[in-house]
């Protein structure tokens, strides 16, 4: 390992560059978990709104089993992006899926 040397100009020593890249590493870390805690709220935020929306329709009461039953087009119908087409195995937009599960194809 190479001796740090004092930096005249600034009064303090300069790094090295395996000092740089242990605070970049900590820097990255920390920033890493600022981003899950602010995915992590986001989420919650989201789920508060859906929750607040199910009451708002009065869908909270539906039962259980009937939003498993419905969960699949749901999802269906939610979901923007393509999608593998059960009975052929081609990619399918789920617009197009979507649109079946309603008609009930």
């Amino acid at each position: 390992m190479s001796e740090a040397k004092v930096d005249t100009t600034l009064g303090r020593k300069a790094r090295t560059i395996e000092d740089e890249i242990a605070a970049q590493r900590e820097k990255l870390k920390r920033l890493e978990e600022k981003k899950k805690e602010l995915q992590r709220l986001d989420r919650e935020r989201n789920q508060k709104a859906v929750l607040d929306l199910i009451r708002a329709e009065r869908l909270d009461n539906v039962p259980a089993e009937k939003w498993r039953q419905a969960m699949p087009k749901l999802k269906v119908l939610l979901d923007a992006g393509p999608v593998k087409s059960p009975a052929s195995g081609r990619r399918v937009h789920r617009a197009a899926t979507a649109e079946a599960a309603l008609v009930g194809r």
